[in-house]
């Protein structure tokens, strides 16, 4: 099946629509085919946000115009026509590879526990897969990094114990509950007469929320062996080694088929994110912890939030630089701020935008929001600052050429005042292959 390939923020008014691979030679007829009896599509993909599309298509006479946003996938315009948003981003007027997957792998460990990015991807089971070329599985290598991740975090403060329940043939002894058919079966049908099949329970760290995540991990150790390309395989070495190491008494000879039902355990609260993405990685992959070495895939259509994941990137430069004080999507009143710093030598409320603003100017929209959340009587309360005090505002954005790897108060201090007081611009460096 011939899928439609384009770039993300892909923008007819800015880009020549001949650059989508095979425009002119099939997708043109095709789309126009298809747009037939309409004049536009949207597709918008509302688990991640309600108000941007994922893509847009329209059509005036024999003219097609494109829109893409930052939302990056792969998805169907109708039931035989899949399409994939890849990710570049352009600075410069040169397009980049954006290395999401170093961008996760790095910031996800600054990400706290009670700290929502649900919406950094979306899954839609409810569609047929589409086959692509592993290669273009953007999604599987995000899911086994934040897998990893957490499960690192799970190993590092302790596993989890429980009671469980073990069958067990016992030899010349009972224990717990008696399985009066198995030992009939299994024994004395066989002339065992001194074994007895039992049930019982035990207290360690054998159960089944464990035995499910060294299961998945073990889907993880046969992806990464697979598809070693990845620029982070050497990082994650040692990442690995540790997690088998911690593993290692967790018995794990059952085979799991269906997803295992999270529970919400406040001591471990970590547990509840890494089983929602182990349910997803073997929900993924049917279930089948060896379906990793085929170079065609099936996989089920998915979006990626790119700006939630530079949002992140940006949250993990400031956790670098300050160890405390830094608050990610904090509610005020009703409204969410990306990021508040509230930090002794310097506070300021701080705008994530996913925009090659270094090539063009800061939208108004951008700077109204920012200097609203400036002015909220909640946020100046939060930082103890007087009614007649200025809070800087400033809205960070990515550059691939930037100097700002860092986020520490030599850097803020280096940012750049628009024409609002008080309101700031600051680039900060784009991880790329």
């Amino acid at each position: 099946m011939s899928i439609l390939k384009i770039r993300e923020n892909f923008l007819s008014t800015i880009h020549d629509v001949n650059s989508i691979v095979d425009y002119d030679s099939k997708w043109k007829s095709v789309i126009n085919n298809w747009l037939l009896d309409k004049t536009e599509f949207r597709l918008q993909c509302e688990k991640i946000d309600t108000e941007i599309n994922c893509i847009e298509i329209s059509k005036k006479e024999d003219k097609l115009n494109f829109n893409t946003s930052y939302l990056i996938g792969l998805d169907y315009l109708n039931d035989d026509l899949p399409f994939m948003v890849e990710p570049k981003f352009e600075d410069e007027k040169k397009e980049y590879s954006v290395d999401f997957y170093s961008i996760l792998f790095k910031s996800l460990p600054y990400v706290k526990s009670n700290e929502d990015i649900s919406d950094l991807y979306f899954v839609d089971f409810s569609k047929p897969p589409i086959e692509i070329n592993q290669k273009e599985d953007f999604l599987t290598p995000i899911l086994v990094i934040q897998f990893l991740t957490y499960l690192n975090k799970i190993c590092h403060s302790g596993l989890q114990k429980g009671y469980y329940w073990i069958d067990e043939n016992l030899d010349g002894k009972v224990k717990g509950k008696i399985l009066i058919k198995d030992t009939i079966k299994q024994n004395h049908l066989n002339l065992k007469y001194t074994k007895t099949y039992c049930r019982y329970q035990e207290f360690g760290i054998n159960t089944k929320e464990n035995q499910f995540l060294k299961y998945t991990f073990q889907f993880c150790l046969n992806y990464l062996n697979q598809f070693k390309q990845l620029n982070i395989i050497n990082d994650l070495e040692s990442t690995v080694g540790f997690i088998k190491t911690s593993l290692e008494k967790v018995q794990c000879d059952s085979t799991f088929r269906k997803e295992i039902i999270v529970n919400n355990n406040p001591f471990f609260a970590m547990y509840k994110n890494a089983l929602q993405i182990a349910n997803l990685i073997l929900k993924r992959s049917s279930f089948n912890i060896t379906n990793t070495t085929s170079d065609k895939v099936k996989t089920y259509p998915y979006w990626i939030n790119m700006s939630k994941l530079f949002e992140i990137h940006v949250l993990k430069l400031l956790r670098c630089a300050f160890k405390e004080g830094v608050y990610y999507q904090k509610k005020y009143s009703g409204r969410i701020p990306d990021i508040v710093l509230n930090d002794n030598k310097y506070k300021a409320i701080i705008d994530v935008k996913y925009k090659a603003y270094d090539n063009k100017s800061i939208e108004i929209e951008d700077v109204r929001q920012v200097a609203a959340y400036a002015r909220m009587k909640s946020i100046f309360h939060d930082l103890e600052l007087k009614k007649n005090e200025i809070l800087d505002a400033i809205i960070v954005y990515p550059k691939v050429s930037s100097k700002n790897r860092t986020l520490n108060l030599e850097v803020l201090y280096s940012k750049k005042e628009l024409e609002y007081h008080n309101i700031f611009q600051l680039d900060v460096e784009l991880p790329t292959i």
